[in-house]
C-alpha cells in the first residue's frame, strides 16, 4: 500500500503522524462490511448480468415446483392466454439473453468496457439482495393458488396481476442489489443497437419453435424413406407401412416418429456451428466458412438415417433391448459428436476455410511442442467416449461400465508425465469439504430422485461378475472420475475463462466469473441433480484457488463419491448410482 504522509494542525504547528498511525488511520473508514463489498467489487457489469440471468433462471426453475401445470392445462380463458405467455416468454426471454451475450461479446466497443470496469469498483449491497429473497415468498403463494384451489378463493385475475407485480420488483430489488440503477442505465445505453438485434434473433428463434413442428411430420417422412432405400438390400422382407412409418423388420419393427425426424439433431449441430464460428472468428475465412454450417447439417441428418437403419439391424438380429435401451439413446449423442469434432477438426486445418491454418501447416516449433490442453481434457473426453459405447453396447443395464475405467485409466497413464508438476498435495481442508459436499448431495437427492433398488441387471448376476462391476464402479467414482473432472473443470476451464495460457494462471488470482461459469458447465452434465452439481463445483473451485492444490479439489471429490458410494452399498440407495 502506497503511505501519503498527511499533517494535522496542531496549536500552531504542523504534526507529521507516524508511518504505522497513518496506515491504520487509513484503514479505519472500511467497515467489515464495506471490505465484504470491495472484495465482491471485483466482478464487472457483465459478470453481474450472468449473476443475474443465472438467478433468474435457477428462482424460476424452483418457482415451477408451486405451480400446478395438470391444472394449468386444463384452464380456459385468461388462464389458457398467461400459460401460453408464459411458455413462449421464457424462450424468447431466454433466446434473447444468450443472442444479446453472443452480440455484446463478438462486438465489444470501447465504452462497453469503461462501464464493466466501472462496476469492478462498486459494492454488492446486501439489503435489495434481502429483500429480492424475501419477495419470492408472497410470489410462490401466488402461483400455488394461481391453477387450483389451495386455500385462498381469490379471482384469478387478482393472482396473476400479483405474481405479475411482485416478480416485477423482485427483479428491479435483484438489480440493485447487483449495481446503481445509474450503472445499468448507462450499461444499457452502451449496449446501443444491440438490443434490436437480439430482439430480432430471440423473435426469430421463438418463431422457428412454434413454426418448426409443421417440419416434424414431413422431415419424419423424407427420413422414413431414405431409411427404407437403405435397409431393403440387408433385410429384403423388410416391409414398409408410409401411412404409419412403421418399418416391420421379420424379427423387429420400429415407428419413425416425428421425434426421429432428426430436426433435434439440425438444431444442435446449427447452435454449435454458429457458437463455434463466433469463438474463432479472427481464423476463419468470410463468408466461406458459413459452409461449415450447411455441411453440418447434412452430414446430422445422413447420420440420424443411418441410426435408425442400425437400430432396425440390431434389433432384427435378436438384441432387442440393446436397440432400444442402449444404442437408440446413445447413437444421436454419438451422431452429434462425431459430426461437431469432424467439422471443428477439418476446417481448422482447411487452408480454404481457416487463415491460420498456413501458419500451424508451416510451424514446425508448434507440432514439436507438446499440447497442454490434451493433458487435461483427453482423459474426460475418454471416459464420456467409452461411456457412450458402453451404453450402446448394453440394454436396461450398463453392464461393461468397466470400459470408464479402462480408457480414462489409460489417458491418465499417458498424459501423466505433463500433469505430474501440478501440486498434488492434500490437507484435512480436502476431507472435510468432501464431507460437506456429500451432505448437500445426499439431502438433495432425497428431494429430487426417488428411491431405487438394485438393477435388476446387477442383481441377475452371478456373484464374480457382480464383484467385478461394482469394483470398477466404485474406482471409477473414487478415483477416476474426482481425477479427470477436477482437471478438466478446474484445472482447465476454471483458468481458460481468464487466459489463452492457461497453464500461467495462478488460481489464487481467479475471480468469480470463471468459478459460476465453469460450475455451470459441471452442474449440466450431472442430470436431474445439477443444482447441487453447481454448488459442489462452486465449493471445489473456491477450495482449489484458496489452497493452490490440485489435491486438496480432487481429494474433496473423491471423498464425497467414496461417502455416495458407501450410502449405495450399505444403505442401497441405488439411485445415487
Amino acid at each position: 500500500m502506497r503511505c501519503v504522509t498527511s499533517a494535522v494542525p496542531a496549536a500552531g504547528r504542523r504534526e507529521v503522524l507516524p508511518a504505522r498511525l497513518r496506515a491504520v488511520s487509513a484503514l479505519q473508514p472500511i467497515s467489515p462490511s464495506a471490505a465484504a463489498g470491495h472484495r465482491s467489487a471485483r466482478l464487472g457489469l457483465a459478470a453481474r448480468a450472468g449473476v443475474l440471468a443465472l438467478a433468474l433462471f435457477l428462482e424460476k426453475f424452483l418457482l415451477d415446483g408451486f405451480v400446478s401445470f395438470r391444472a394449468a392445462q386444463a384452464a380456459t380463458g385468461l388462464g389458457t392466454v398467461l400459460r401460453v405467455a408464459q411458455h413462449f416468454g421464457f424462450r424468447f426471454a431466454a433466446s434473447f439473453a444468450i443472442a444479446l451475450a453472443l452480440f455484446v461479446y463478438v462486438r465489444a466497443d470501447a465504452a462497453l468496457r469503461a462501464i464493466d470496469g466501472e462496476a469492478r469498483a462498486q459494492p454488492v449491497r446486501r439489503r435489495w439482495l434481502l429483500l429480492h429473497a424475501a419477495l419470492l415468498v408472497p410470489i410462490a403463494a401466488a402461483l400455488y393458488n394461481l391453477y387450483g384451489t389451495h386455500g385462498l378463493h381469490l379471482p384469478f385475475a387478482l393472482f396473476a396481476s400479483s405474481a405479475v407485480v411482485l416478480a416485477a420488483l423482485a427483479v428491479a430489488a435483484l438489480l440493485l442489489g447487483l449495481a446503481p440503477w445509474g450503472t445499468w442505465r448507462r450499461g444499457a445505453a452502451a449496449v446501443g443497437h444491440r438490443w434490436w438485434y437480439a430482439s430480432g434473433a430471440a423473435l426469430a428463434a421463438t418463431a422457428a419453435i412454434i413454426f418448426s413442428q409443421d417440419l416434424w411430420a414431413p422431415t419424419a417422412q423424407v427420413t422414413f424413406d431414405l431409411v427404407r432405400l437403405l435397409l431393403v438390400p440387408f433385410i429384403p422382407a423388410l416391409h414398409a407401412d408410409p401411412a404409419t412409418r412403421v418399418l416391420y423388420a421379420p424379427h423387429f419393427a420400429v415407428e419413425v416418429s416425428r421425434v426421429c425426424s432428426g430436426l433435434e439433431g439440425v438444431g444442435l449441430i446449427i447452435a454449435f456451428s454458429a457458437a463455434w464460428l463466433i469463438f474463432f472468428r479472427k481464423e476463419y475465412r468470410f463468408p466461406r466458412a458459413l459452409l461449415l454450417v450447411p455441411a453440418g447439417i447434412l452430414l446430422v441428418f445422413a447420420l440420424n438415417v443411418v441410426r435408425i437403419a442400425a437400430l432396425v439391424l440390431i434389433g432384427n438380429a435378436g438384441h432387442p433391448a440393446i436397440a432400444v435401451f442402449g444404442f437408440h439413446s446413445q447413437a444421436g449423442w454419438i451422431s452429434f459428436n462425431a459430426v461437431a469434432c469432424g467439422l471443428a477438426y477439418v476446417s481448422r486445418r482447411s487452408v480454404w476455410l481457416n487463415t491460420a491454418a498456413v501458419e500451424r501447416a508451416h510451424s514446425a516449433a508448434a507440432e514439436a511442442t507438446p499440447n497442454p490442453t490434451a493433458a487435461y481434457l483427453l482423459p474426460f473426453l475418454a471416459v464420456l467416449a467409452a461411456a457412450m459405447v458402453s451404453r450402446a453396447s448394453s440394454g436396461h443395464f450398463e453392464t461393461w461400465y468397466a470400459l470408464r475405467l479402462l480408457a480414462g485409466g489409460s489417458a491418465l497413464v499417458l498424459y501423466w508425465p505433463r500433469l505430474r508438476g501440478l501440486d498434488w498435495r492434500f490437507s484435512w481442508r480436502g476431507v472435510a469439504v468432501g464431507v460437506v459436499v456429500f451432505g448437500l448431495w445426499l439431502a438433495a437427492s432425497d428431494l429430487l430422485l426417488p428411491r431405487q433398488a438394485i438393477p435388476s441387471g446387477l442383481a441377475s448376476m452371478t456373484a464374480a461378475p457382480r464383484a467385478l462391476w461394482i469394483a470398477s464402479r466404485l474406482a471409477s467414482a473414487v478415483i477416476l472420475v474426482p481425477l479427470v473432472e477436477e482437471l478438466a473443470y478446474r484445472g482447465y476451464l476454471l483458468r481458460r475463462l481468464v487466459a489463452a495460457d492457461f497453464e500461467s494462471v495462478p488460481f489464487a488470482g481467479i475471480g468469480w466469473t470463471p468459478v459460476l461459469v465453469s460450475a455451470l458447465a459441471f452442474g449440466v452434465v450431472h442430470g436431474p441433480l445439477w443444482l447441487p452439481g453447481i454448488a459442489a463445483g462452486v465449493i471445489f473451485a473456491r477450495l482449489l484457488i484458496r489452497t493452490g492444490r490440485m489435491g486438496e479439489a480432487v481429494v474433496a471429490h473423491g471423498v464425497a463419491n467414496a461417502l455416495i458410494g458407501a450410502s449405495v452399498l450399505l444403505w442401497h440407495q441405488w439411485q445415487l448410482w
